[in-house]
């Protein structure tokens, strides 16, 4: 469970997030219009989240980031419990890639796939010769 509460950062919320997901991360977006590409927004990067958390300094917002829940279900909830737009990548090898072909994945899956791959991928790497 992600907790975000007045005074969180989204820098905050990523560590937690890849605390769960260390093959995941999440990336938060400038509203876009729904015929552009998402690599055409602009990403926040250290946005102070309280202007989103409606209520009291001691409100809190909760979301649900459990391993069966799927990428698409987080990102919504970004949406509708923050007004801000979500979106996770997975690991594969040394670059992230969009988990778009795949957001109905749930995210323990999404994240054993991303092991997976980057494990692979460092495994093969060519052994440094002697000289």
């Amino acid at each position: 469970m992600l907790q975000i509460e007045k005074g969180s950062t989204l820098k905050n919320v990523q560590k937690q997030f890849n605390n769960y997901y260390p093959f995941l991360k999440i990336e938060f977006f400038k509203k876009i219009p729904v015929d552009q590409p998402i690599y055409k927004a602009e990403i926040f990067s250290t946005v102070d989240l309280a202007k989103y958390i409606d209520g009291a300094a001691n409100k809190v917002v909760h979301i649900d980031v459990s391993r069966k829940r799927t990428v698409t279900e987080v990102e919504k909830d970004f949406e509708k419990l923050l007004g801000i737009s979500a979106h996770v990548y997975r690991k594969s090898g040394n670059v992230w890639v969009e988990t778009t072909l795949t957001n109905d994945w749930p995210l323990g899956e999404q994240n054993e796939e991303g092991r997976l791959i980057s494990s692979h991928f460092t495994d093969n790497k060519p052994k440094p010769k002697n000289k």
